[in-house]
């Protein structure tokens, strides 16, 4: 590694108090301001592969932003010192693509994700280092998905959920969402509160019976909860057939019944005529929890992403289709969504942000246009990511959020409208929505 390199680790990872004099952060030459994510995660041993990995994310942030020493010191201490919730993203415990212990790395014969429930439920360097990551993140609320695209049916969601559901009785660290008196409990202990989320929805979406179902993944912790991925089902059509035919009598029944659980209605993936018509159904606001804005940036300018989706394993059997929808929320959908108090949250995935190199700048001026077109009250992030060391470096990387927050004093926001942003609007909906006492028959 060249000594350049290490110099610039060597400064990011030493104190906040060091930080170095001047008007400006410039660059990797001067950094030193950064070190207060990894002081968060002081206590507990980093591998050094994941310590650079970060740490690498760390320099990619900061040599965009170019922050002041004011404005860095402002943005981490705003960010450490508010409540941070992403509303689709984590250090998952069911993904086999994220964080490794050495343990599992190099032991043969074993299925990486059905490995992953003991791994993160017992291996202490897995627990330690996911620990670290969330301290580094200052991610306080955060979503698990416990059914992804490729759990599409009962029998593999009622795993992947068992599974999930396994680990979480066993860290004490985290805390798995019922209510919101739990979001409340752990930001009193300081622990991590995570919302259970499908994405796969076909559990209940394709089942004979598709309400007690629901029920049934309601009653095992399920409280967020997509219509549809990239399939035309039972209740409505996603972005991904060229003909949305709308939310069935089924689809707004299924609506009607997560607002009476306590279940928040995901319109991410949907088309955009089922989605307007699932926000009209509610009687609870709707949220989208991980988009970009078609305004900004619309995928069908070629079949990159239709290619990428189709070569997906969840996506076998699934038919070409002449054109798509775009996966990216209109201006018309942001602002139903506002109009009836729910909130949006813009993800990090740069493949569908803009055609150019991941950057912060690219994802603020989807952020910038959110605010515009949705209000600052219904602007936040879902970021759609995790700890993914696989994937290639950007400023992007989940272990930025602190950073991000940085870059959006840099962009010039009140610490009141950055606050809203990084949690605030989506405590204040998962409030309203959680704060249930469901009545009468279940299943």
């Amino acid at each position: 590694m060249p000594k350049r390199s290490l110099s610039r680790r060597a400064v990011l990872q030493s104190s906040l108090a060091a930080v170095v004099a001047g008007t400006a952060v410039q660059g990797s030459a001067a950094l030193a301001a950064s070190a207060s994510p990894m002081e968060r995660a002081k206590q507990f041993p980093l591998r050094a592969k994941t310590r650079d990995r970060v740490l690498a994310g760390h320099e990619a942030i900061l040599d965009e932003l170019k922050p002041s020493r004011a404005q860095l010191e402002r943005g981490l201490e705003l960010h450490y010192h508010s409540p941070v919730a992403d509303m689709q993203g984590n250090v998952s415990v069911t993904y086999e693509g994220g964080l490794v212990s050495d343990r599992l790395a190099a032991a043969k014969g074993l299925d990486p994700f059905k490995a992953r429930t003991f791994e993160s439920a017992f291996d202490p360097q897995w627990i330690a280092e996911s620990r670290a990551l969330y301290a580094i993140a200052g991610v306080q609320v955060a979503s698990e998905d416990v059914a992804h695209p490729g759990e599409n049916d009962f029998d593999s969601a009622l795993r992947l959920l068992a599974r999930s559901n396994y680990v979480y009785e066993r860290r004490p660290d985290l805390v798995r969402v019922g209510g919101w008196d739990d979001v409340e409990q752990a930001q009193r202990e300081g622990k991590v509160s995570v919302m259970a989320h499908l994405a796969g929805v076909g559990c209940f979406a394709e089942a004979d019976n598709p309400l007690a179902n629901l029920d049934l993944f309601y009653l095992l912790g399920v409280r967020m909860s997509q219509l549809t991925y990239i399939q035309k089902n039972k209740l409505c059509s996603s972005w991904f057939q060229e003909e949305d035919t709308g939310l069935t009598e089924l689809g707004r029944r299924i609506v009607r019944r997560m607002n009476q659980l306590g279940i928040m209605v995901d319109l991410a993936h949907c088309g955009p005529r089922s989605a307007l018509e699932a926000v009209d159904a509610s009687t609870e606001p709707a949220i989208v929890s991980h988009t970009g804005c078609q305004a900004l940036y619309d995928h069908r300018a070629d079949d990159t992403y239709v290619n990428a989706v189709l070569a997906q394993p969840y996506a076998r059997g699934v038919a070409r289709p002449r054109k798509t929808n775009p996966i990216n929320a209109s201006d018309e959908l942001l602002r139903a969504v506002a109009k009836k108090g729910g909130v949006v949250g813009l993800f990090v995935m740069y493949h569908l942000l803009a055609k150019d190199s991941p950057s912060f700048a690219g994802w603020w001026r989807h952020m910038e246009h959110l605010i515009q077109t949705a209000g600052i009250d219904h602007a936040a992030v879902g970021s759609d990511f995790g700890f993914l060391p696989g994937w290639k470096t950007s400023p992007l990387d989940w272990t930025n959020w602190p950073y991000w927050t940085v870059g959006l004093v840099c962009r010039g926001l009140s610490d009141e409208e950055i606050r809203k942003i990084i949690g605030g609007n989506y405590l204040r909906y998962a409030k309203q929505v959680l704060n249930k006492r469901p009545w009468g028959d279940v299943m």
